[in-house]
């Protein structure tokens, strides 16, 4: 029985300990691939790093780099070996879809949506990524255009 419990418990860590553990968590600068780095430094040479975070847009882990050019706030997602994966745009938040704004209002009862921003893939998916005070929490909620939320996690 103990034995049962221990390949269950193994399973589920080597499954779920994954997924969760690179859902928006901010690295230091010194475990972000040599790949990225370079292609920062090319494309942008004077760029800023402010953080890097790695995300998982699309079903793929990317590195979100957040930097600055001239004052101006970017924020850019490469794959593990360096290319350019797109951005993720600030959007005003009457232009999310109203799938959108219908899902996060069934979500919460008292909502409030801060900031939302549109991921395009290179291959022209679109994904949201919307930060919302939900019934007194902060969460931050990716989304398909057609309201399906693909990840919801306190901010």
């Amino acid at each position: 029985m103990n034995t049962k419990k221990i390949i269950l418990a193994s399973i589920i860590g080597a499954f779920v300990l994954p997924v969760s553990s690179v859902v928006a968590k901010k690295i230091p600068h010194s475990e972000v691939p040599e790949a990225v780095v370079k292609m920062i430094k090319k494309e942008h040479p004077e760029a800023k790093l402010i953080e890097i975070d790695k995300e998982v847009h699309f079903g793929e882990l990317l590195y979100e780099v957040k930097y600055r050019v001239n004052g101006v706030k970017f924020e850019t997602l490469f794959t593990s070996n360096g290319e350019s994966f797109g951005e993720e745009i600030e959007i005003p938040l009457s232009e999310l879809p109203k799938a959108i704004i219908k899902t996060l209002e069934k979500t919460f009862k008292q909502l409030e949506i801060e900031k939302a921003e549109k991921i395009e893939a290179p291959d022209g998916r679109v994904e949201y990524e919307v930060d919302v005070v939900g019934d007194g929490q902060e969460w931050e909620i990716e989304l398909t255009s057609e309201g399906k939320i693909l990840l919801k996690e306190l901010d």
